[in-house]
């Protein structure tokens, strides 16, 4: 077969253009500009052989997958953000150069460690005495990116002797954290450069943490029947919550604690509905004992989200539970996570046991197990 000069010259042409596009696809590089553009945009994973005994779907975000290994980086940025912008509890603005403090014991410190070294600011991060179980993998991450790295002072600085003697034991415990907290507190008011971001209180965290909920709503299409997670400083359960109601979505919602947090979280029974559970007083008692005037004045996240009538139910879920489940994430689907992530996708079972086929339970995935190695195989569940 002959081919006519037109269509010879045809063919000629169109693969000169196609080679053109080829070659000018090829010149635009696929790259980032800063490893914050990475925080966010995580995978939804249905749990397909770990949820096979449940009729409902259970997804999990894999937040893990963040660039410091946590959720907490959403937040972290939010934080840092508004507090460059003055948007701080006291209008106090974060200079260039300047200090950003928190005291934790989790995931807040490798992550406002890894947004401040970005960004190009100093973090002075303190964590509590009672909190250092083994060696601590996560202080060791969070020393890598270059903060100023402390433990928090005690609560014998705060309180007198009399004092502490008339605390129960579980009150001893909280103690530690609010004196670190009350730490925090004074480093801020004390040095002009420093600004205490306070994840408890700073509802900043909660704007940070809605993009996860409008990423599940895209994700899912809008079909989100029930939504839970850990309640710690509660951001993530309430940006999620907040950003799919935004949307016209409003699940079912529950709730995570660790077993015998009773100075936490006051709750009858391990599961608890409405009305059966809120904010211990416990908190209240030292706040107002150490003279911790932010807290004394300001209404927290979790205490915001209990006025809401957020959850609808509440569990509490033991360490051993919270392992188990760790371990089965782990060697059915991959998924390396904590403690936290056992216990919600726990609660996200029992969820999902009393909901019909077809219907979807979210909860995530909020770090990777290497964090605690330092703590394992006796890892525990705290938030």
């Amino acid at each position: 077969m002959f081919w006519r000069q037109t269509e010879v010259t045809f063919l000629a042409k169109s693969y000169m253009e196609f080679r053109g596009v080829f070659e000018r696809e090829a010149d635009l590089l696929d790259y980032v500009n800063s490893m914050l553009e990475v925080i966010g945009n995580t995978p939804l994973l249905k749990l397909n052989r770990a949820g096979k005994n449940v009729p409902a779907n259970v997804f999990v975000k894999l937040e893990h997958l963040n660039p410091s290994g946590s959720y907490k980086d959403r937040m972290a940025l939010a934080m840092v953000e508004a507090a460059e912008k003055g948007l701080t509890w006291n209008g106090k603005k974060l200079k260039p150069g300047g200090i950003v403090c928190d005291a934790s014991a989790g995931n807040t410190a490798p992550a406002l460690a890894f947004v401040c070294a970005v960004k190009g600011h100093k973090a002075k991060l303190c964590t509590y005495r009672t909190m250092l179980r083994g060696q601590s993998t996560r202080l060791k991450i969070t020393d890598a990116f270059g903060p100023d790295v402390c433990e928090c002072r005690p609560p014998s600085d705060f309180l007198s002797e009399e004092v502490m003697n008339q605390l129960s034991e579980e009150e001893k415990d909280l103690a530690w954290i609010i004196a670190g907290k009350m730490h925090m507190y004074e480093l801020e008011k004390n040095d002009p450069n420093t600004v205490w971001v306070d994840q408890i209180y700073n509802h900043s965290n909660t704007v940070g943490q809605m993009g996860m909920g409008r990423e599940i709503h895209r994700q899912l299409r809008g079909k989100i029947d029930a939504w839970g997670c850990s309640i710690g400083s509660g951001g993530t359960f309430l940006g999620v919550a907040l950003a799919l109601k935004d949307l016209g979505v409003t699940p079912y919602t529950f709730g995570v604690v660790p077993a015998k947090s009773e100075v936490y979280m006051e709750m009858k029974g391990a599961e608890a509905k409405k009305g059966e559970f809120g904010p211990s007083q416990a908190s209240k008692k030292l706040v107002r004992l150490m003279g911790l005037k932010k807290w004394e004045t300001e209404e927290s996240i979790a205490e915001r989200l209990y006025k809401m009538g957020y959850p609808d139910k509440m569990f509490q879920v033991t360490t051993e539970d919270a392992r188990n489940m760790a371990n089965l994430l782990c060697r059915e689907e991959g998924i390396y996570c904590g403690m936290s992530s056992g216990a919600n996708v726990f609660a996200a079972f029992k969820v999902a046991e009393d909901m019909k086929p077809g219907q979807n339970v979210v909860t995530v995935i909020v770090d990777r197990r290497d964090r605690y190695l330092g703590e394992y195989p006796n890892d525990i569940y705290v938030v």
